[in-house]
C-alpha cells in the first residue's frame, strides 16, 4: 500500500513542478548585464538598453587597424612591378608605379618597406634567387633615385620558390615575374 502512496505522489506532483518550472523559464529573459528580467508574453514592447561603459582598446589592435588601411592603400597605389623574361630593367610601366610608391612613402616617412623580388619557374634554383635579386635591388635603386633613404628599404630574393600565381604557362610566367613591395610591420 505505501508504495502505491508514492506512485501516486509522484504521477500528482512530480508534473506539476515540471509546468512550474517551465512556465518560469519561458517568463524570464536575460538583460545585457546578465541579470534576469520578467517577460509580459501579451507585451510587444522592446526594451532599450543604453550602457555608456567605455571598453579599453589595445594599442596593437589599433595599429593593426592603422597598418591594414596602410597596405590596402599601398595596393591601390600598386604593390609589384612586373618584369620581361629574364630582365631586370624598369620599363615605364613599372616607373610609373614606383613613382606612386614613392608619393606613398612621402606621404608615410615613418613607414619601411620589403621588396620580393620573384621570378617563374624556369631556370634552376640559384639562376632565379640572382634573379629576383636584381629585380628587388632594382626597384629599391629607382625609389632611392628619387629621394628614398636606403635605409627604409630591404630587399629580399625569392626567386621561384614563391610564385605569386600558380600554373605552368605563359600568363603565369609573367605573372610571377615580379618585385612586390610589403610594408614592414612595427
Amino acid at each position: 500500500m505505501l508504495n502505491y502512496f508514492k506512485i501516486f505522489i509522484i504521477i500528482i506532483i512530480f508534473p506539476y513542478f515540471i509546468a512550474c518550472s517551465n512556465k518560469d523559464q519561458e517568463s524570464l529573459l536575460l538583460d545585457a548585464e546578465g541579470g534576469n528580467t520578467k517577460q509580459n508574453s501579451t507585451s510587444t514592447e522592446e526594451i532599450e538598453i543604453t550602457d555608456n561603459t567605455a571598453k579599453s582598446i589595445q594599442m596593437d589592435e589599433v595599429e593593426l587597424t592603422v597598418e591594414e588601411k596602410l597596405s590596402s592603400e599601398l595596393i591601390e597605389v600598386g604593390d609589384r612591378i612586373f618584369f620581361e623574361y629574364d630582365e631586370s630593367t624598369i620599363n615605364d610601366e613599372s616607373a610609373d608605379t614606383l613613382q606612386k610608391q614613392y608619393q606613398f612613402l612621402i606621404r608615410n616617412p615613418d613607414l619601411s618597406i620589403t621588396i620580393t623580388g620573384h621570378c617563374d619557374e624556369r631556370g634552376t634554383r640559384e639562376y632565379n634567387i640572382a634573379l629576383g635579386e636584381r629585380r628587388a635591388s632594382a626597384a629599391k635603386n629607382y625609389l632611392i633615385s628619387l629621394g628614398i633613404s636606403s635605409n627604409r628599404i630591404a630587399v629580399i630574393s625569392y626567386g621561384k620558390e614563391k610564385p605569386t600565381v600558380e600554373g605552368h604557362n605563359d600568363w603565369a610566367w609573367t605573372q610571377n615575374r615580379t618585385a612586390v613591395t610589403f610594408i614592414n610591420g612595427k
